[in-house]
């Protein structure tokens, strides 16, 4: 299993005929103060399984952790993929996060891993918005 695609948006959906949709795509937030939650967000993942993966048992775990390594929140689920004999797949997979509260500034990790095999990580920095300004111009 490969990821050839992880992100964080505001939207994403995946059409009748297949095609990923993204909207707003961002890896900083920006906060006045801490704890702030973000309404909603959407993880998404783009997975290209090979032939010899194809209709078997998958796990996916997805771990979120803050900078100093406590978790957020962690969720598991198993999926298979499904293809033609002899050919690879590739297919998308969107996990909505409502009400995320973040606790601190930092870099924010999103782990992605499939059959205990980490594949990718995706860093969202919450930064102070009042340190963004006054580095403006420097």
């Amino acid at each position: 299993m490969e990821i050839v695609l992880a992100t964080l948006a505001d939207c994403a959906n995946t059409s009748n005929d297949g095609k990923l949709n993204l909207m707003g795509l961002f890896d900083t937030l920006f906060a006045a103060t801490v704890p702030v939650t973000h309404p909603s967000m959407q993880l998404v993942l783009r997975i290209r399984a090979e032939p010899a993966e194809i209709d078997r048992q998958q796990e996916l775990e997805i771990r979120c952790m803050d900078a100093d390594g406590e978790e957020l929140f962690k969720v598991k689920g198993g999926f298979s993929v499904q293809a033609a004999p002899g050919k690879s797949a590739t297919f998308n997979h969107v996990v909505g996060i409502s009400n995320l509260t973040f606790q601190k500034y930092g870099g924010h990790t999103f782990s992605i891993f499939i059959n205990r095999d980490l594949k990718q990580t995706i860093v969202l920095e919450v930064e102070n918005t009042e340190r963004r300004a006054g580095s403006a111009g420097n």
